[in-house]
């Protein structure tokens, strides 16, 4: 026979647990960030709103890294404090990947060293719009003008012909 005084704690430690397990391990790629304070960013590229991202190093206004997002993609990146104690000069770490959009979750595979909070900003700007994605631009593609393909006669209509292409014979000399 189990008490109800040690079963109802025993619950309520366990979906305590359980949340606590699935806020720690959830991190919600969208445009605007995930909502929460982890330094997590993804900017997402249509035709209309081409962004190349720049992460900047503010103690020598250059760049350190950029990125231009394809259209139809979205980059997520996100930064890792304190990853790299024996350089101070870029002691955090800035993960980041290419996905295709919408994707709200995956391994940020690629990796380098950056500098601290403190010492780094965010830039984007829009590239010349409209952008296609690569295969796709309607203005790179040669206009053709469609022919009407001939038709055989219709047996109904004798009055009907199907032009054909001849070729003249060749003049004697």
């Amino acid at each position: 026979m189990h008490c109800s005084r040690c079963v109802v704690p025993g619950i309520a430690v366990l979906a305590l647990g359980a949340a606590a397990f699935t806020l720690a391990g959830c991190n919600i790629y969208r445009q605007g960030g995930s909502l929460r304070s982890n330094d997590t960013f993804t900017y997402i590229a249509d035709e209309h709103y081409p962004v190349t991202v720049t992460l900047m190093d503010t103690r020598t206004n250059e760049p350190v890294w950029t990125a231009d997002v394809p259209v139809g993609k979205q980059l997520t990146i996100r930064f890792h404090e304190a990853q790299y104690p024996d350089n101070p000069a870029n002691p955090d770490a800035m993960r980041w990947r290419f996905f295709d959009k919408p994707t709200r979750a995956g391994e940020l595979g690629s990796v380098m060293a950056v500098p601290n909070k403190f010492s780094r900003r965010i830039d984007t700007s829009i590239r010349s719009s409209p952008e296609y994605p690569a295969g796709t631009d309607p203005r790179g593609q040669s206009l053709t003008v469609a022919k009407p393909m001939p038709t055989a006669p219709s047996t109904t209509d004798a009055a009907m012909s199907v032009p054909s292409i001849t070729t003249p014979a060749p003049t004697p000399k």
